[in-house]
């Protein structure tokens, strides 16, 4: 769990004919991650890229009028096909048939969407003429009658108009409201040409006054909304006719075999290609060759995988093994790399300082509640929902240990102390834990040495930085830790003589000696913010409960104690993140991580249909 895994090279030999459906397979058994070699030979055929470019221009000239649902599970589970020139030339033949056959309908459906959206807009302006005293007479059909001189408009915009052209002096008469707004306006017709281009300026754009709304808004309202119910009913019917037209051609089989080709042809750019056998080469994440091919076989494909010796040049990418519970804290280590396959996963020790960090800082049983509730109510749509619950729950530990519950300190008793009347001890744990991860650091980089296989390098230059860091912390309660230090001190020296340094080189390695205890004692201070977080998540709880307690009336200080909680959850929640995030990165991951490893990136499963999003 500690140590990060290299993923396995393969090489595959499969029947042309079969490839499509053996990465289908493989992607969806285990991860593969191909990987493309410069003398490998193209697979898409110039005409067959034609026809899928042609498609592709189908695809952004209709998709919005495609089938988005997907298909049957039984579908889905259909072999790729073999021939991808047919199978495109197949589905472009029957969207011309679907387009010669569709077209009068999309043509009819934009023009409806357009007029229902119209109507639309005219219901929401007779409902605010309707509404003010001084416009609730106003009958817009009047509005179009136009004379020689004078003319009238109306506009739409998503913000009222701030200003006019100077030229220009037309009549106004702006009807606001949430959403739209609308404009009336009465001038010549000069002016209207100009005030409609100020208009398109500000996105708002010409209404036409309808003709056939007769008598004031409030009259005119049931008409509106009648033709709004007919648009609607008219467009569902277009869409009903629409989808007659997708099952007589077959439009649904076609999309989900053009999204498998689509998918297969992005997966692989070039491979190395013969007149009847493919051969491509990657990683996976399997170990087990016989596995492998065995669920080929059960699927009766002409294909056979070999696990074999990673090539010298390659670089193998990295899989951290971690079960599910620790795969979140991966989000840590992420953020500098991905661990190299000899350094240290910290992922697994983070499961227990991260939470530790967050809810010493945020310490109130009931916010921690609120925080492990809200990660529970998003696990399903929230990637760090489990970093939430975990912060969550420790969060109220500590809130039991300070007597905090909604930032009220007499409601439960303090199981260890009140932050504000002890300050001292409430700075001085978190340094202890500071000390404690800091050693764990030099510990793993010394871990990582030994996976590198030099351990010898290791306790010869690196390991009398961290006895050193043990004797000073020693020294501040024995002087035997004063002696262990000195000790150290002079193990650096011999140590980097026996490694083989000139004398003038072990200037600079006392240099970086200085510069490291120097950076290990900054460090190791730098741990007191998480109890100076501590005590001001304590002090402006204080704060939120002096004011609730001000008003006379108890309904006026629930609220006010309502909305300091919400405050405090907004507020501090992401400085905590914050703080908790920057001390493992600056002060922990230091120590060991550096990020050398290359992530595995699986190719997806093909898609179940073509446009899903």
């Amino acid at each position: 769990m500690f140590r990060p895994q290299s993923a396995h090279w393969f090489r595959l030999l499969v029947a042309r004919e079969d490839l499509p459906q053996t990465l289908a397979l493989l992607t969806t058994q285990q991860g593969i991650e191909l990987d493309t070699q410069a003398d490998h030979s193209p697979l898409l055929s110039d005409e067959t890229a034609e026809y899928l470019a042609a498609f592709q221009q189908l695809a952004r000239q209709f998709h919005a009028y495609w089938p988005a649902t997907p298909l049957p599970d039984s579908a889905k589970k259909l072999p790729f096909p073999n021939n991808p020139q047919q199978v495109l030339e197949e589905a472009l033949e029957a969207l011309e048939k679907w387009h010669l056959e569709a077209a009068p309908v999309i043509q009819r459906l934009d023009e409806e969407r357009a007029w229902r959206s119209d109507l639309i807009l005219y219901e929401a302006l007779a409902r605010r003429l309707a509404a003010q005293p001084r416009s609730s007479s106003l009958e817009l059909a009047l509005l179009r009658t136009e004379g020689d001189w004078l003319t009238a408009a109306l506009f739409v915009l998503p913000e009222p108009l701030e200003s006019l052209p100077p030229q220009i002096n037309p009549i106004l008469y702006p009807v606001p409201g949430e959403g739209d707004h609308f404009l009336i306006a009465v001038g010549t017709k000069e002016d209207m040409r100009i005030l409609a281009e100020g208009v398109a300026t500000a996105k708002g754009r010409p209404l036409p006054i309808p003709h056939w709304s007769e008598g004031a808004a409030q009259t005119a309202l049931p008409e509106i909304k009648q033709r709004v119910e007919n648009s609607t009913e008219k467009l569902e019917r277009l869409q009903q006719a629409l989808a007659v037209i997708h099952r007589r051609h077959r439009i649904p089989h076609h999309l989900q075999a053009v999204a498998h080709l689509q998918w297969f042809f992005a997966a692989i750019e070039r491979v190395q290609t013969g007149p009847w056998l493919v051969h491509v080469a990657g990683w996976t994440d399997e170990a087990d060759e016989a596995k492998i091919n065995q669920g080929l076989q059960q699927n009766q494909v002409c294909a056979l995988l070999d696990l074999s010796a990673t090539p010298p040049t390659a670089e193998p990418p990295i899989i951290l093994a971690n079960p599910w519970w620790v795969k979140p804290f991966e989000l840590f280590a992420r953020l500098l790399g991905i661990p190299g396959r000899h350094e240290v996963d910290p992922s697994p020790l983070l499961l227990l300082v991260a939470p530790l960090l967050f809810g010493y800082m945020f310490g109130d049983v009931g916010q921690g509640a609120v925080l492990a509730l809200v990660g529970w109510l998003l696990r399903g749509q929230l990637a760090g929902s489990w970093l939430l619950i975990t912060g969550g729950i420790s969060a109220s530990f500590f809130g039991l240990l300070f007597g905090s519950l909604f930032c009220r300190e007499d409601l439960l008793p303090a199981l260890w102390l009140h932050p504000t009347h002890h300050p001292l001890p409430v700075l001085a744990v978190p340094v202890l834990l500071g000390m404690l991860l800091l050693l764990t650091g030099l510990i793993l980089d010394g871990i990582s040495h030994y996976w590198r296989g030099q351990l010898r390098s290791w306790w010869l230059r690196e390991s009398a930085i961290l006895l050193l860091y043990v004797g000073l912390l020693l020294g501040i309660l024995h002087p035997a830790g004063w002696m262990l230090a000195v000790a150290a001190l002079g193990w650096f020296i011999v140590g980097n003589r026996l490694a083989g340094d000139a004398p003038l080189a072990l200037l600079g390695h006392l240099a970086h000696l200085l510069e490291t205890g120097m950076q290990l004692g900054v460090n190791t201070l730098s741990f007191a913010r998480v109890g100076a977080f501590a005590l001001a998540h304590a002090g402006l709880s204080q704060a939120v409960v002096t004011l609730a307690d001000l008003p006379q009336n108890a309904f006026f200080g629930f609220l006010i104690l309502l909305f300091g909680n919400l405050l405090i959850l907004l507020l501090e929640g992401l400085v905590v993140s914050v703080q908790t995030t920057r001390l493992i990165l600056f002060e922990f991951f230091v120590r060991f991580l550096r990020g050398e490893g290359r992530l595995f990136r699986p190719l997806k499963p093909p898609p179940g249909w073509l446009f899903q999003s």
